[in-house]
């Protein structure tokens, strides 16, 4: 069995401000830190999926490295549009958490049930992803490599999502990503983060699952297309979790109060008796 915690879009700022003046990001990913360090069992490694900072640079980097620094698990890092690779390749250098090289920064993690693809799909000075010969390249190489069943994560989204400002980009950024996939049936689904809202969809006969953001959600017309509202509050970690060849995906809050809310206590009853009268007739 694997657990999987991601986070994503954490747009950190420097230190004692907020995000466009609105959004306690810090706040945010400190408490997100602490619902995933009370997760039961304990989660096997988090995946943050880009946009880690609002403006890349050694104070909000340091920022953020301090906010992560509790986490009680392996924590592994992808660029987003708002970061910088570079950057991070030197600033997180002497850590485990970005091991990406150029002039791909992307990288593979090995894993006893299955191997997680860390791509990268920023582009300098540009919302828009990009996903040139070289990375593409890499991907088809490690797919290659190893039969074993494979996440692919980036930052964004690799389908149609019916938002005007994210699909505006067109298709073409992400279609031969789609073709190398089709051709390695061991990728089982995709994660991505950018939106801001929590959409599920598809590359070709792949599962794409883009979170929503710690930092804020954006409210997003998917019928119409006009500018999305801004909604400054997080959602909780995603928790990824393989067991027995399967994978779930869901949203996992664990507050500090999950214990005392649980349902045997406040109904007196053993869980045990309780899932009894669950099955009724069944039993």
């Amino acid at each position: 069995m694997t657990l999987l915690v991601q986070i994503t879009d954490t747009h950190v700022v420097q230190r004692g401000t907020l995000l466009y003046g609105m959004a306690d990001t810090a706040r945010h990913l400190a408490e997100s830190v602490v619902q995933i360090n009370a997760m039961r069992p304990r989660p096997d490694m988090v995946l943050i999926t880009g946009d880690l900072v609002e403006h890349p640079g050694p104070r909000t980097y340091s920022h953020f490295r301090d906010l992560i620094a509790p986490l009680e698990m392996p924590v592994y890092l992808m660029p987003g549009n708002h970061d910088n690779p570079a950057i991070m390749a030197e600033f997180f250098g002497d850590t485990d958490m970005f091991p990406g090289e150029a002039p791909h920064y992307q990288y593979a993690i090995e894993g006893a049930d299955f191997r997680i693809l860390m791509l990268n799909s920023h582009f300098d000075d540009s919302e828009l992803p990009f996903f040139g010969p070289r990375r593409l390249q890499w991907l088809e190489y490690e797919l290659e490599s190893s039969d074993q069943p494979t996440l692919v994560a980036i930052h964004h989204p690799p389908m149609w999502t019916g938002i005007g400002f994210i699909d505006m980009v067109g298709r073409e950024w992400y279609e031969n990503i789609g073709e190398i996939i089709a051709d390695h049936p061991q990728v089982f689904k995709i994660i991505c983060g950018h939106g801001h809202v929590d959409i599920s969809g598809m590359l070709g006969k792949v599962p794409v699952q883009m979170a929503g953001a710690i930092a804020h959600q954006l409210i997003a017309g998917r019928v119409m297309d006009v500018a999305p509202s801004f909604d400054p509050m997080p959602v909780p970690p995603m928790l990824h979790h393989w067991k027995d060849g399967e994978f779930v995906s869901g949203y996992y809050p664990w507050p500090a109060d999950a214990d005392a809310e649980r349902i045997d206590r406040s109904s007196n009853m053993a869980w045990e008796d309780l899932k009894d009268r669950m099955r009724g007739s069944m039993k």
